[in-house]
């Protein structure tokens, strides 16, 4: 028992003392010099490794599928694209690259490169220019790293797929749209398309959304829509849905968490649910629709009048109203505001 006691504390002091031998070493080396010997990198100048154009006239598919990099995509007046790469690692220890043109298609994939050892502070970044009169297909994968997209541009489909990291997207007219970020916030601009919309952990936040469909999805964040036009499913599993301007027809759920619409034209049956949070809705004065509402644990208000009939309210609202508005919560309040 003893021994084993005091086997303990030697090994103790010798975890100090080793402690303290790697300070002092740092101390006297500095932390870049500390981290050399032991194969780590803290790097702190980047170099462009690699800055090539590519002709893709007659490209009708860019594909990038990027590992554990940085993305931004640009526009460019030239009219070949161009790819270029920057890192602060040393060559044997940077992504490698390669570029294939395959008849109407143009992929860039960043071969895997496995790393021993630990890398501090890497800066690893591919820029993609893109001639501003390509709108064919795009489609962007990446496994870790943030993606941007600023410029303003079309295409005929657009596909986004990140595993980990945030994306940010500006202006874009789309035939098609498919964007799935696993773990991360997405931020667009102004969008025109029809698609689908998935985060798996994350925060949605659209400035406009027009088409003729959309699919918007968050199992655990938020989802916040200043326009959106079109018929819709939006559904939170855990978070709130706040869309400032609404227009068209469908169904905006959330099973955890309050839902905030403000609903300015109704084109067809129109559905808002929330299983756990309140439900606030403002419609203008000039807008005619049915109304039908349920609340089994929680009031319904309106700025309307309205007739109730055990937990079911309904009511019809302005002249010859066509479509239908309705709305349940689980446990919590339902409010109509009219402006």
């Amino acid at each position: 028992m003893m021994n084993a006691q005091r086997n303990r504390y030697m090994w103790r002091i010798v975890a100090l003392l080793a402690l303290a031998a790697l300070l002092i070493f740092v101390l006297i080396r500095g932390t870049k010099g500390a981290f050399a010997m032991f194969g780590w990198f803290d790097h702190s100048d980047v170099e462009i490794v690699l800055d090539e154009r590519f002709d893709i006239r007659g490209v009708r598919q860019v594909t990038l599928d990027a590992g554990s990099l940085t993305v931004e995509v640009k526009s460019t007046t030239e009219d070949q694209a161009r790819l270029v790469f920057q890192s602060n690692l040393p060559p044997d220890k940077r992504a490698q690259l390669a570029v294939e043109r395959d008849g109407d298609a143009f992929v860039i994939e960043q071969l895997r490169h496995v790393r021993i050892g630990l890398y501090l502070n890497v800066r690893e970044k591919l820029t993609l220019y893109l001639p501003a009169g390509y709108q064919e297909a795009l489609t962007l994968r990446l496994r870790s790293g943030n993606l941007t997209m600023a410029d303003a541009r079309s295409f005929s489909s657009l596909e986004v797929n990140l595993t980990s990291g945030n994306v940010e997207i500006g202006d874009i007219a789309a035939g098609s749209y498919d964007v799935h970020a696993s773990s991360g916030n997405v931020t667009l601009g102004n969008w025109r398309g029809e698609g689908t919309l998935r985060v798996t952990s994350g925060n949605i936040r659209l400035h406009s959304l027009a088409g003729d469909s959309h699919e918007i999805r968050s199992s655990s964040g938020t989802i916040r829509i200043g326009t959106l036009i079109g018929d819709s499913a939006l559904h939170v599993t855990s978070g709130t849905v706040r869309v400032e301007h609404f227009e068209g027809a469908g169904s905006v759920t959330s099973s955890s968490g309050s839902v905030n619409v403000g609903i300015r034209r109704i084109t067809g049956e129109l559905s808002v649910r929330c299983s756990s949070g309140t439900i606030r809705l403002t419609v203008p004065d000039s807008l005619a629709f049915h109304f039908e509402a349920e609340s089994l644990s929680g009031s319904v208000k309106t700025d309307f009048p309205s007739s109730r009939e055990g937990r079911r309210t309904t009511a019809a609202v302005g002249a010859s109203p066509k479509h239908t508005l309705r709305c349940h919560t689980t446990s919590g309040t339902i409010r109509v505001n009219v402006e």
